[in-house]
């Protein structure tokens, strides 16, 4: 074999090296390619995986205040009441006797039967089915006197032909008016519950005959002036169907007495007409006066405030 001098063979190793180490390098340069393109890969995946489960969480959060929006817009919004319990129970209190106050006030201004027609204002006090009459002892005659009047019957019938004047039966021989306290006394046989407003049906005509129902009257007040009032009632129950009547006899503290039985004479009288359903009120007055005058006398000149009815 020929050998190589040392020349040569430092080529030979330079070029040997150089072959392989250019291979090594460009095995080490493709392996770093291949980790690096599998490293970018993995972050693909992992930044898709990471977008991914972003979005969803996003979506889940979106949905969620979606569900709650529409669960508030549904369901009302629930105050707390911090309000301590004894402050509420005296708040209910003072509502209830507010109430209260308001129905004993409205009770009193229109239910004026029970005002004037009752134990304590009445000696004795006779219901004759159609009408209610406050009777007084020492008088001798009715202090006031209660009855509904219906639009459907006080034009109806009209009976003619009117009863005679009675004694009224319940009440004790004493203290009882009769026909004869009246002649030629100068006053009417007045009737406080008027019979043309009864004259529907031959009992409740009668019961306005009982003299019990009857005041002594000055006959003009009677037949020019207080009947006025009376048809004006008449007309009232028509247009609201149904209307309540009290006639209130005012007495002075002495007042004039006529006939055997001593029976009292008036100073006046008030006609009041009220409804409570229609919250509707009017009140009248009529002096019982000889000197009073007829001529262009006004049904609106009688008309008073009716807190200013006193017995």
């Amino acid at each position: 074999m020929k050998k190589l001098n040392l020349k040569t063979t430092v080529k030979l190793t330079l070029f040997l090296f150089i072959l392989h180490g250019c291979d090594s390098v460009e095995t080490t340069t493709t392996t770093q390619t291949e980790i690096l393109e599998v490293n970018d890969t993995q972050l693909e995946q992992n930044s898709t995986i990471a977008i991914e489960e972003t979005n969803s969480r996003e979506i889940e959060e979106l949905e969620s205040e979606e569900t709650q929006l529409e669960q508030n817009s549904t369901t009302p919004t629930e105050s707390v009441d911090i309000t301590p319990p004894i402050v509420n129970e005296i708040e209910e209190i003072v509502s209830e006797e507010e109430v209260s106050e308001e129905e004993v006030l409205e009770e009193e201004n229109l239910d004026y039967t029970k005002q004037f027609i009752n134990e304590d204002n009445c000696n004795r006090i006779l219901d004759k089915e159609f009408l209610k009459i406050c009777y007084d002892y020492n008088l001798k005659v009715a202090k006031s006197v209660s009855y509904t009047l219906y639009g459907d019957l006080v034009n109806e019938l009209n009976i003619e032909e009117r009863p005679s004047f009675y004694v009224e039966r319940e009440i004790e021989a004493e203290y009882r008016a009769t026909t004869a306290d009246y002649t030629n006394t100068g006053y009417d046989r007045g009737h406080l519950a008027p019979d043309a407003s009864f004259d529907w049906s031959q009992d409740s005509l009668d019961a306005t005959y009982s003299l019990a129902n009857i005041i002594p009257q000055v006959p003009k007040v009677n037949r020019q002036l207080w009947i006025k009032a009376e048809k004006y009632a008449r007309d009232k129950a028509v247009e609201l169907f149904e209307l309540n009547v009290v006639n209130v006899v005012s007495y002075s503290n002495t007042p004039k007495r006529i006939g055997d039985n001593n029976i009292s004479v008036s100073d006046g009288y008030y006609k009041i007409l009220f409804n409570s359903d229609e919250e509707y009120e009017e009140c009248f007055y009529y002096a019982n006066d000889f000197n009073v005058s007829s001529e262009d006398d006004k049904l609106e000149y009688h008309k008073v405030d009716c807190s200013k009815v006193e017995a």
